[in-house]
């Protein structure tokens, strides 16, 4: 092993490494992506995103990333990041340098006040080891298009409107704006791209409701047979089941034009109950999304629930977060604070999954998380009631 340095790059220093390492990485190659094609897609975000490379002898052996998010916790928007293009050199993998990466992004990160990371695992197993747990994926439904004829006959109250997704951009994200205050876990990007004329081809239907943005659909129609073009829905957001009925019903005007539907939904919905005679074939997007908790004092201020505990953390990777903590409800807000003793001993992993709701107490001991006593798991889930949480963004 030669002389190790991890230097923070900007983005024009970044773009050679990183369109390498990336493009070797996670797509079909060759050709890599070129250094000017990579600046290009990240302008934005030049004074945005954080680029860190770990070099061997001068030589770049891998990279990593991160953009600055807002994220819903549990009601409260707060400061989050959003961790990309991990990847290793194939001549330096099985040498824990995108480990070694990762923890020295986390400090810069956390030296910045961001307190709650994201991610899409390569693997699950390497970033748990890491703090990560994981969330439930997006959900994908097929249904069956000629069920919603019965549909065609109503009125449910809302007003639609239809745009195409490049002219409506600014709508798009003030409608993410207000889903997100309500939205578990949602997060959005602090900078997004301009759209792309040649690859964010799509619709966008808004409805309203009194005049008031209520729900959002974006979708294309794809196929070469005109009578069987497949509806594909990549964002089915709505505030009132009025909305909800209203999108349905708008995709059965397309009866005679599509012979498929395929929705993208947030895992918390369930379109099998929407209608009878659906035929609603479930799946997930392949890679769900992961939560950790990067600083534990950002947890203070959180909506909680009722109930107090005391723990020991263990965090080798954010060392900070490690001792004995105290964390009590406070008239519906969360306060942690330093503690002389604690009632059981948890990793961080656990501490994350609490937080975000999505793996209960019970399971901590079966996963290597920590031996929870039962009086304690009541006090956690009363604490922090099970919730599912929806990231939005894919990156």
């Amino acid at each position: 092993m030669g002389k190790i340095e991890i230097r923070k790059l900007s983005l024009e220093e970044a773009a050679p490494i990183f369109s390498w390492l990336t493009s070797y990485s996670f797509t079909p190659n060759p050709p890599t992506r070129t250094a000017e094609s990579f600046a290009e897609r990240f302008a934005h975000t030049a004074e945005t995103n954080t680029y860190l490379a770990l070099l061997e002898d001068d030589q770049a052996a891998a990279s990593a990333g991160t953009g600055p998010m807002t994220q819903n916790v549990r009601g409260k928007i707060v400061d989050s990041a959003g961790i990309f293009m991990v990847a290793t050199h194939p001549a330096q993998r099985r040498k824990g340098y995108a480990f070694q990466l990762l923890k020295e992004l986390f400090k810069q990160i956390r030296d910045e006040g961001v307190g709650f990371s994201t991610l899409y695992p390569f693997r699950e197993s390497f970033y748990e080891r890491l703090g990560y747990t994981t969330w439930f994926p997006p959900i994908t439904a097929e249904i069956n298009i000629r069920s919603l004829a019965p549909l065609l006959s109503q009125d449910f109250g809302a007003e639609l409107a239809q745009h195409e997704f490049i002219n409506s951009v600014g709508l798009f994200h003030e409608f993410l704006a207000i889903y997100q205050q309500h939205t578990h876990g949602m997060a959005t990007f602090v900078k997004n791209p301009q759209p792309d004329p040649e690859r964010d081809k799509a619709w966008v239907i808004t409805s309203r409701i009194n005049g008031k943005l209520d729900g959002i659909m974006v979708y294309s129609l794809q196929g070469d047979n005109v009578t069987k073009f497949k509806f594909n829905i990549y964002r089915f957001y709505y505030f009132s089941p009025a909305t909800r009925y209203q999108f349905l019903q708008w995709i059965a005007h397309h009866i005679d034009q599509a012979s498929e539907v395929c929705m993208v939904l947030p895992p918390y919905e369930q379109p099998q109950t929407w209608l009878s005679d659906l035929e609603v074939n479930l799946g997930s997007r392949r890679i769900g999304p992961m939560g950790r908790v990067l600083d534990i004092d950002n947890l203070n201020g959180l909506p909680v629930g009722d109930g107090q505990f005391s723990v020991q953390i263990n965090d080798p990777t954010c060392p900070w977060n490690e001792g004995a903590w105290q964390f009590t409800s406070q008239a519906g807000k969360l306060s942690v604070t330093r503690a002389g003793k604690a009632a059981c001993t948890l990793s961080i992993q656990g501490i994350s999954s609490l937080v975000f709701g999505n793996i209960p107490p019970e399971d901590y001991q079966y996963r290597g998380w920590g031996d929870v006593p039962v009086e304690v798991q009541k006090q956690m889930t009363s604490l922090f009631p099970a919730a599912t949480p929806h990231l939005h963004e894919y990156f």
